[in-house]
């Protein structure tokens, strides 16, 4: 992808922390702490999003190790084992059903006593054999083996205050994504939950400043769509540029 941007005239600068987008006579200037020189008749926010953590012990760690975050990514990896789900969201039922699919058995664990999952994701996780649910637990950490992989998450059940453990050959955390767009406060309109919002062709609340990718209000985080998005947006730059 780098090498095909290039080609076709793309300069990309990394390592730059991007402060602020300003716009003056109708060209938007992109801040850098060293720089305001980054300037262009139209600007594409594609930030991304970062993947919730739930900040416990042993997490960190074993990123890579057992601890994942991405089912598509990681999951063939656990074909006849069994697998710890975090979350009870809508992307924490569809990975867990996508992962039954080959796993020997998936263990839920959410920390409410119901789904905050659609019912139709409820109801289809009902009639999965492989899949075992545990309602109402707060996890407390994951533990590693001797070789340093995951072998075990330590829980709380809420209710009770009692401590146990589930063990697994791996963990997939579904919790939700956090965007990467505190920097765009006040410069475009954000959803509650701090995704760009956007209209039509990719566009944001100001006119010639676009959004494509994880960072925007209802993306699917699929690198797939973050490329149709991509040339979505490109299309509302050429209509913005013929207005």
């Amino acid at each position: 992808m780098l090498e095909q941007a290039r080609t076709y005239g793309a300069k990309i600068s990394t390592g730059v922390e991007v402060t602020g987008i300003e716009v003056r006579e109708r060209k938007f200037y992109v801040k850098t702490p060293t720089s305001d020189n980054y300037v262009g008749r139209s600007v594409v926010v594609s930030t991304g999003s970062t993947y919730r953590r739930l900040h416990i012990p042993g997490e960190e760690e074993l990123i890579g190790s057992g601890v994942h975050f991405c089912a598509t990514c990681d999951g063939a990896f656990y074909r006849d084992r069994e697998v710890v789900v975090v979350g009870g969201g809508n992307s924490a039922l569809e990975e867990g059903t996508f992962l039954s699919g080959f796993c020997k058995k998936i263990k839920i664990i959410h920390r409410s006593r119901e789904f905050s999952a659609s019912k139709t994701y409820v109801e289809k996780l009902s009639k999965i054999e492989n899949i075992e649910t545990y309602m109402n637990k707060t996890l407390l950490e994951f533990v590693a083996d001797e070789n340093g992989l995951f072998k075990e998450t330590k829980i709380k059940d809420n209710t009770t205050g009692e401590e146990g453990s589930i063990p697994g050959d791996g963990v997939f955390i579904f919790i939700g994504l956090i965007p990467n767009t505190d920097v765009f406060k006040g410069i475009v309109d954000l959803s509650e939950k701090g995704f760009i919002t956007t209209t039509g062709l990719a566009k944001t609340s100001v006119e010639g400043i676009f959004s494509a990718g994880d960072c925007r209000e209802g993306a699917i985080a699929q690198v797939a769509a973050a490329t149709g998005e991509g040339v979505l947006a490109s299309y509302g730059i050429r209509e913005y540029f013929k207005k």
